[in-house]
């Protein structure tokens, strides 16, 4: 039987006893593990991290970026509102920023987004990232 929570034994998962991050995390893991049996040339994956802690959050994120920076293998599109920050990407990546909506900046024109990827990169390499 397997549990999600380290302080709890094991138990049965069931849509009741899982949270909705929780749900989530086993979603994405279930459907990226069927990946190799369903080819297709692109994967969209909408919000899948909204419900997820911090923790599971990075966990899906790094699983992500290892099966979609891999030789012949599907394009992820990954839609979110929001990420944690110091997450790791790689070079083979393209990460495009899209700002709108109601809490958009009057000034939203001049946000420069390569100078904020530029300085994220700097710290993640001064972190040793």
């Amino acid at each position: 039987m397997p549990c999600c929570r380290e302080t709890e034994t094991l138990q049965q998962l069931t849509a009741h006893r899982q949270s909705g991050g929780e749900r989530a995390v086993s979603t994405i893991f279930f459907l990226m593990a069927l990946q190799s049996l369903a080819q297709s040339p692109f994967r969209v994956v909408d919000e899948i991290n909204q419900g997820m802690d911090p923790r599971n959050e990075r966990m899906v994120h790094e699983r992500m970026v290892e099966i979609a920076c891999r030789e012949h293998t599907s394009q992820y599109f990954l839609i979110t509102p929001k990420l944690l920050p110091g997450l790791r990407y790689d070079r083979k990546m393209r990460v495009l920023c899209i700002a709108s909506g109601e809490f958009m900046p009057r000034d939203g024109g001049k946000l420069d987004f390569q100078r904020c990827l530029g300085i994220m990169r700097r710290m993640a390499l001064e972190a040793g990232g």
